[in-house]
């Protein structure tokens, strides 16, 4: 765990030292720079972590024997990963070297994404840690990989531009085809939603959740194969409602505080994307493979909750100090993280906790 320990200090001391609440251009990219650097390190040397560590590897060694025809036969509906990995053995790249190029592109684009649209870069980059994107990252490379064009596809969610973001949602579909479900987003996340479409929100979930398994076999035929695939298999087990615990309070947190965003549409976005967030997680308690779903709203919280920090005035030296103040704020969000994290990793979220590096091949590995 020293790790990830030494990765959050390093993060949060040399963000407050470098960019503090202000957003100098120079200190940003460069403290950013850092941080990408570092959490690539961190994603890049880990060794037998992540429940499907070795599963990929296997996958990259038994494509260098397929042909690229192979490829589209056997797995034509997302097929560009392979293709991926077929390209680097045929460059002769080890497994780990490819590794490595995966992790650096994931790991750019989330700081590319932060460096653009966050008001607080440093506090983001301790969540891309706390709040287990990076933790997703290490143990589901090919949504990562989908996660990362959704990312990408951002700026024309904000700029209303259909095209250039359904182009960005096949290509990484593509890659891991969770991605064309989330689609609908484009048109929901900018909406501003009334009282009256909040209870019809809130009473559709209620009825979808406790009908879902009748509800089931209407949209399976709609599904891919493998999709489907999953019901009555381990990935079809509940997760407790525990797990709803986190979600449910950054969706209150949000919902709060969201109408200090003096931006219409980050605003929408910030309590539209938590409701989402929040209503997926509800359904983990059902089957937790549903849980990947969630990730792609829940990307946004590394701009949503720095917006709403920066809403609130400063300390003042004269005269009375309003209750909720930046610095207040900040400690609320940055403690919301670390009891995040503390829960990861008490639970062995994704299976990357403890860290185990390309140095430890030697110790015993986790059941």
């Amino acid at each position: 765990m020293a790790v990830y320990y030494f990765t959050l200090s390093i993060l949060a001391i040399s963000g407050c030292f470098l960019t503090g609440n202000r957003k100098n251009s120079r200190n940003t990219a460069l403290y950013l720079c850092a941080a990408f650097l570092l959490l690539t390190l961190v994603s890049s040397c880990r060794y037998a972590i992540g429940f499907d560590y070795f599963s990929y590897r296997n996958i990259y060694e038994m494509v260098s024997q397929w042909s690229f025809s192979d490829i589209l036969h056997i797995y034509g509906g997302e097929p560009f990963y392979f293709i991926l990995c077929k390209l680097f053995t045929m460059a002769g790249f080890t497994y780990q070297l490819f590794l490595l190029a995966v992790n650096m592109f994931l790991i750019y684009v989330a700081m590319r994404f932060i460096y653009r649209y966050s008001k607080l870069p440093w506090v983001s980059a301790c969540l891309y840690v706390m709040l287990q994107f990076l933790a997703f990252n290490m143990n589901l490379i090919r949504q990562s990989i989908a996660a990362a064009f959704f990312l990408l596809a951002y700026p024309y969610l904000k700029e209303q531009k259909p095209l250039p973001f359904a182009a960005l949602l096949l290509t990484g579909g593509l890659f891991h085809n969770s991605l064309f479900f989330v689609f609908p987003l484009y048109f929901l996340l900018p909406k501003k939603l009334g009282k009256k479409a909040l209870l019809s929100l809130c009473a559709l979930t209620i009825t979808v959740y406790l009908f879902f398994e009748p509800l089931f076999p209407l949209v399976r035929p709609f599904l891919p194969a493998r999709y489907s695939a999953y019901q009555g298999s381990y990935f079809w087990q509940a997760n407790g409602f525990l797990y709803v615990l986190f979600p449910a309070l950054y969706c209150l947190l949000v919902l709060l505080f969201h109408n200090r965003i003096t931006d219409p549409f980050l605003r929408s976005l910030s309590m539209n994307s938590a409701l989402c967030h929040c209503i997926i997680s509800l359904f983990i308690t059902r089957h937790f493979i549903l849980e990947r779903f969630a990730v792609y709203p829940f990307a946004f919280s590394l701009i949503a909750i720095p917006e709403i920090i920066c809403s609130f005035p400063g300390e003042k030296r004269h005269g009375r100090k309003p209750f909720l103040t930046y610095r207040r704020v900040l400690l609320l969000f940055l403690l919301l993280g670390c009891a995040y994290f503390a829960f990861a990793v008490l639970t062995g979220s994704h299976r990357v906790y403890p860290y185990i590096g390309l140095w430890d091949k030697s110790v015993s590995l986790p059941d």
